[in-house]
């Protein structure tokens, strides 16, 4: 529970951020949902991500907050999901059981509950044989994954990686860096169990042919081109606004979403506008504090790993997670540079990486990985 230390959390009333989150029902949850007819009215067949099998609560629109939302406040607050009662926190199965923070939420850092003990009232109802189960299964796939990256001469251990990203952190932060990080993972030729600093000196001597604002557009236009509104990144603004940006012909359309489910046009930019702008030395501070949270996570090592697999171990393990790694921050520094501009801003502070992250972290926490989020 080491990301939970220290942490605390209250809810802020109007925010609905997690209400925003479309939650699974659970077996049990499902059987309650269904067999109450004001309950059953919220519940859709299907889940709005084709990966979610079974029932699940509808949005509003099909793209709006929960059905259940009443004037920002949950309506069936004591029948709420396991999913929502959990928020903010995660918990992911890998090799261990390890608890991460949803940082997208506006409640983290205000006086209230601290995380810790949250943690460990989530994992209570959990129960000893359950997490077991769960994490005799996940085990078995990182345990599979590390032996055919042996076999195929590509294997580096988990700590390694995270030592060299460490090592890297100021490359990991910066415009040049980055693009070296970049480069070695598409082109470098690391060795398996090469030594930490074997690696980080290999991206230091590597040439910095990457381009990395070219890849931040690229990335930038990929993650708003989606047909369906209720994929989207939602961001939640300091006003408590739900805002969605999705691209239609050469432009990207900023959209508020309102309580009823309308998303109301209030702005188009041209992505090719979007510049990474400069970063000040405590917005950087903020960013490499962000990345050590995110080099601690096991799904992140989880995604690596099942990148690695789906192309075919064709690459260096190492080098795949700090192409992983690298890719996160461009795609955190173009969301903040966005946020920023339409701000009217032109460079990034502590302030702008912070909402940076608020905008970018739930989307971090959903991407594909060997082991499970429960």
């Amino acid at each position: 529970m080491t990301e939970l230390h220290g942490r605390t959390f209250s809810c802020i009333d109007g925010c609905a951020l997690c209400c925003l989150c479309q939650p699974e029902l659970l077996s049990h949850e499902r059987r309650v949902f269904q067999g109450d007819p004001k309950l059953s009215a919220g519940v859709a067949s299907t889940h709005m991500s084709p990966d979610v099998n079974g029932a699940a609560l509808r949005l509003v629109g099909g793209h709006g907050a929960c059905y259940f939302l009443d004037g920002r406040r949950c309506g069936v607050y004591e029948h709420r999901p396991h999913f929502c009662r959990s928020f903010p926190l995660n918990v992911f199965v890998g090799w261990r059981v390890q608890l991460n923070v949803n940082m997208s939420c506006r409640g983290l850092g205000r006086p209230g509950e601290r995380l810790v003990r949250l943690g460990e009232m989530l994992l209570s109802e959990y129960g000893e044989v359950q997490l077991g189960h769960e994490l005799s299964s996940a085990n078995d796939s990182f345990t599979r994954f590390e032996s055919n990256a042996r076999e195929e001469r590509v294997a580096q251990s988990f700590s390694s990686v995270r030592h060299t990203a460490e090592m890297l952190k100021d490359e990991l932060t910066d415009g040049i860096g980055l693009s070296r990080v970049m480069t070695h993972a598409e082109y470098g030729q690391a060795n398996q169990d090469s030594p930490p600093a074997d690696i980080a000196r290999l991206v230091r001597e590597t040439e910095a042919e990457a381009d990395i604002s070219e890849r931040a557009l690229m990335d930038g236009v990929e993650l708003f081109d989606l047909p369906n509104l209720s994929l989207l990144p939602i961001y939640v603004g300091p006003d408590l606004s739900w805002k969605i940006f999705r691209l239609e012909g050469s432009s990207i359309v900023a959209r508020s979403i309102d309580d009823s489910g309308e998303a109301l046009e209030f702005c188009r930019i041209d992505p090719a506008s979007v510049n990474l702008l400069p970063m000040t030395a405590s917005g950087r501070r903020s960013l490499q504090g962000y990345l050590a949270t995110l080099n601690a996570r096991d799904c992140l090592l989880g995604h690596a790993a099942y990148l690695c697999d789906i192309e075919g171990y064709e690459f260096n393990f190492g080098q795949v997670y700090l192409g992983t790694l690298a890719n996160s921050v461009i795609d955190l520094w173009w969301r903040a540079s966005l946020l920023a501009q339409l701000a009217g801003v032109e460079q990034l502070g502590q302030e702008e990486i912070k909402e940076g992250i608020v905008f970018f972290d739930m989307d971090i926490l959903d991407l594909p990985t060997i082991g499970s989020f429960i």
